[in-house]
């Protein structure tokens, strides 16, 4: 959403830095969340199997990719202020998604269970 709003009411253009400056296309965005989410949920279920304290682990995986992916639009993209648009959806989505998906997971071991 933010991505439209970006182009269409502020007029901001988002180009890859590499090669002939293209425009990225409109369904761009769309199609990399729904990759994304298939990612996520792959990990989240690795996770959630695997891990002694879910949320804990969730929240550290999460954070770090998030801080990560603050840091790739400024190579990626043409503009100053193109990279702050995206970094805006990065954080947008992840204040979203990160605790919904945190909150779905189980604390840890119960005392009940040692």
């Amino acid at each position: 959403m933010l991505y439209f709003e970006a182009t269409e009411f502020f007029g901001q253009e988002f180009l890859l830095a590499q090669g002939d400056s293209m425009p990225i296309p409109f369904f761009a965005p769309a199609m990399f969340s729904i990759f994304q989410g298939i990612v996520g949920g792959v990990i989240v279920a690795w996770v959630a199997s695997r891990t002694k304290s879910p949320q804990n682990v969730w929240l550290s995986i999460s954070l770090i990719a998030l801080a990560l992916s603050f840091v790739l639009p400024f190579g990626g993209i043409l503009g100053f202020e193109a990279a702050l648009w995206l970094n805006a959806m990065h954080a947008v989505a992840g204040a979203l998604i990160i605790p919904m998906v945190r909150s779905s997971l189980s604390a840890g071991p119960r005392a009940s269970d040692s």
